[in-house]
């Protein structure tokens, strides 16, 4: 009969949600190095099997303005959309991902937007998720590459209220990180500090000064976002026209009766009060001078909108 003493542990178990949050760590951690694994034996393939493509690609990541986080990529549909931000963005990619079979449209609300955004959820691909396939959507002249646009003195009062109005000036969120990081070289006089907020006027001296700087997609020119080399839009729609404008896009799917009343019309600015509330004559030239190629290139009066 064995009589040995049987071994005893006595360490503390670790509690599951614990282990799962040190797995979840260990697991970010290594995500950049397995995505800069993969993508040199994908480089190295392609170098082999598409140049072309590789070299249109590179070329965008070199010069636009973050591709592989504007850019979607939909084969199943023959479209290349780049997302603008501020300009019904969230809209269009909920009504692209219901179009492949990921329902994002049906109880949609506005503060779970970020769904849309979100890759894995919608089931959109960014240029790096398929190099071949971004440049064939880029290029043929089956595809349609469209964007939308945004009258630059609504875009950024609607950033403005979305993501500035009466938030505390201290680090915490993302945008207000971003002012927070930059304020310094672009006026150290704008407002700072847990019992601050920026008012829409002090936002505009920001946005304005920092408006080509690259440091926020919300934002960055437009005219800058859509410079995308070596794709040419087939539709620069505009969110003020957009149930007329978004019927290329779907007349290029040819969409079903169902599709069309499914999809949704274009966010409104978060702020209800008329435009002339907000905007004085300084400040609205104060944003025409920032952006003055946005409102060239898109066709926007300089007159604030009725």
């Amino acid at each position: 009969m064995n009589t040995s003493t049987p071994h005893l542990s006595y360490e503390i178990p670790v509690p599951k949600s614990k282990q799962a949050r040190g797995l979840r760590r260990i697991e970010r951690q290594l995500r950049p190095k397995l995505r800069s694994l993969r993508w040199r034996v994908v480089e190295q393939v392609l170098s082999w099997r598409n140049p072309e493509a590789l070299a249109f690609y590179r070329r965008a990541m070199e010069t636009a303005y973050l591709p592989d986080d504007l850019i979607d990529v939909v084969p199943q549909l023959k479209i290349l959309y780049l997302a603008m931000p501020k300009a019904a963005s969230s809209r269009i990619r909920s009504n692209l991902a219901a179009m492949i079979g990921n329902d994002t449209v049906s109880g949609w609300r506005s503060d779970q937007n970020w769904k849309v955004h979100n890759r894995k959820a919608s089931n959109l691909q960014a240029p790096r998720h398929g190099v071949v396939q971004f440049y064939r959507m880029a290029t043929s002249p089956d595809a349609l590459r469209f964007t939308f646009v945004r009258n630059p003195y609504t875009r950024l009062l609607s950033c403005w209220a979305d993501q500035y109005r009466d938030r505390p000036l201290v680090p915490g969120y993302g945008r207000v990180e971003v002012y927070l990081a930059h304020r310094e070289m672009a006026d150290p006089a704008l407002p700072v500090g847990a019992d601050k907020s920026l008012s829409f006027a002090d936002f505009v001296a920001f946005a304005c000064t920092t408006s080509t700087w690259r440091i926020d997609k919300h934002w960055q020119s437009q005219s800058d976002i859509v410079d995308l080399p070596g794709v040419a839009f087939d539709l620069i729609g505009k969110t003020e026209t957009f149930a007329k404008d978004f019927e290329r896009v779907l007349d290029h799917v040819d969409a079903s009766d169902e599709v069309r009343h499914a999809a949704m019309p274009p966010l409104h600015t978060s702020s209800r009060r008329r435009l002339a509330d907000y905007f004085t004559p300084e400040l609205a030239d104060t944003i025409y001078r920032a952006y003055e190629r946005d409102f060239d290139q898109f066709g926007y009066a300089r007159a604030l909108p009725a």
